[in-house]
């Protein structure tokens, strides 16, 4: 009983420290005088509290862990509601696709000159 006290206790904790990021990023975002996403700002404050060790990775690693692994099912709902907006999506589903592809095109090319510069600028 005690393990699953704790296990229960690890994964509660992790839930309310990632909650906490959320809520402080949309009481931030509230306030900024131009739109941007809350949860964008809660996750930008989340990564600098860990990478400077202000929050514990390992506070948060398995909730983190069991969000991800079952984050698909959180979209469920996301693609069902895209029904209702079958006919628009078909008026302009060139630029769909067109957005899709150059967006994929533009975050490939970007993460991996990225990658490559800090590879070698962190491994000489």
């Amino acid at each position: 009983m005690s393990k699953l006290l704790m296990s229960t206790f690890i994964f509660l904790r992790g839930f309310f420290i990632i909650l906490l990021f959320l809520v402080v990023g949309k009481v931030i975002s509230a306030q900024l005088p131009i739109i941007f996403p809350g949860s964008i700002i809660g996750l930008i404050l989340l990564f600098f509290s860990l990478t400077t060790g202000l929050i514990k990775l390992k506070w948060v690693f398995t909730t983190a862990d069991f969000l991800l692994k079952y984050m698909v099912i959180l979209f469920i709902p996301l693609a069902v509601g895209l029904i209702n907006y079958f006919d628009l999506l078909m008026d302009d589903w060139v630029v769909i696709l067109f957005s899709l592809f150059f967006g994929s095109f533009v975050t490939m090319f970007s993460v991996g000159h990225l990658f490559q510069f800090l590879n070698k600028r962190y491994r000489g």
